[in-house]
């Protein structure tokens, strides 16, 4: 076991009893944040008092971030508004660059970027027996592109494209489906290639070229080969399933799972023993977690949920935001001092607190 320590520790200048929701990438050495008074900000990664509001009420109940263009310090949010939104995130004018909304106004839960089509997707609550999954070109917002609206009957809670492949999309709902399209294609039952069976997701994505993960609400979690659409004889492999992850990391929950140069890890968390630690996910010879190489996060955010861990490769450290209403660097530096808002400081009456962990935003 490897241990990280708090080097830093920042409020982001919100006010007392709210909490932080996502962070992003927003430009090179600064991240993004949405926030629980709906609030969109940016902080500098070495400098975390530096912070700038680029909106003081980004949606009427922001649900998602995303990073859109890192060299072009673009961002996309999402809202219970049924908007989506582009920022720059050099302004801080309260005005997005792009906005669209959602048929029906339905509200969003998810969003996936991909500049390289000039796409944003949404994916939506259910409204009226139709949860959707919209695409809009950035060159031309004022009409939607393309719209699937049969593939799940539940809440869509995630959305990513495929990491080489800028056609392929995944969605995950909480209909307990995760689906894979090829996006070229209009015609939605001929659009979708691949339908997994996991249970409701909170989270899913792809680790790999050739391989999902799925992650329940109710933290199970599982591993799937994907299909090659263009080889329907290909020999598929079973998937691996781990069941629920709570006794075999010894944590109560599952924050969400990261992708960096050395592989992915899961970032489980145990508000009684106040840590988060982050499992590595190692594919050889099978699926496992090496346990004896975690990275512990001692303290974390005290007896409160982290809800977004950030590796940041750039300067070798660890971003997360919980509902204690603050974000913490931890890096692997003896030297690192108390922070401020520690876990000793008392706990905040946090807004929103009705907005359960086991909700799929």
């Amino acid at each position: 076991m490897h241990t990280l320590k708090a080097t830093a520790s920042s409020s982001l200048s919100l006010a007392e009893g709210n909490y932080i929701y996502s962070i992003a990438a927003a430009s090179v050495g600064s991240f993004a944040a949405i926030s629980s008074d709906d609030s969109l900000r940016v902080f500098d990664a070495a400098d975390l008092s530096h912070v700038s509001v680029v909106a003081a009420e980004a949606h009427r109940g922001v649900t998602s971030l995303k990073s859109y263009d890192v060299g072009q310090q673009l961002v996309a949010t999402g809202g219970r508004d049924g908007r989506v939104k582009l920022w720059d995130v050099r302004n801080g004018n309260n005005s997005a660059v792009m906005e669209v909304g959602t048929s029906k106004a339905s509200p969003v839960l998810s969003v996936a970027c991909c500049p390289e089509t000039n796409s944003l997707v949404a994916g939506t609550e259910l409204v009226s027996s139709q949860a959707i999954v919209q695409f809009w070109d950035v060159r031309s917002p004022g009409q939607i592109r393309l719209q699937y609206v049969e593939s799940h009957n539940d809440d869509v809670t995630e959305l990513q494209y495929h990491p080489t492949r800028h056609d392929i999309l995944l969605s995950g709902s909480t209909d307990g489906l995760v689906n894979i399209y090829n996006t070229a294609i209009t015609d939605e039952d001929d659009a979708l290639v691949q339908v997994i069976n996991h249970g409701s997701v909170h989270h899913a994505g792809f680790l790999s070229e050739q391989t999902i993960y799925a992650l329940s609400h109710d933290e199970v979690f599982s591993i799937h080969p994907a299909t090659d659409p263009d080889d329907e004889q290909a020999q598929v492999p079973d998937p691996v399933q781990f069941g629920d992850l709570r006794q075999p990391l010894s944590c109560e929950y599952i924050a969400q799972l990261c992708v960096g140069s050395q592989g992915p890890y899961i970032a489980a968390g145990n508000k009684m023993e106040q840590r988060l630690d982050l499992v590595p996910l190692v594919a050889s010879p099978s699926w496992t977690f090496d346990q004896e190489n975690l990275w512990r996060l001692p303290g974390a955010h005290g007896e409160e949920i982290v809800r977004s861990v950030y590796l940041d490769e750039q300067s070798q450290s660890v971003f997360t935001g919980g509902e204690d209403g603050f974000v913490r660097v931890w890096r692997a530096d003896s030297e690192a001092t108390e922070p401020e808002g520690s876990v000793k400081a008392s706990r905040k009456e946090k807004k929103g607190k009705d907005k359960g962990r086991f909700k799929p935003y």
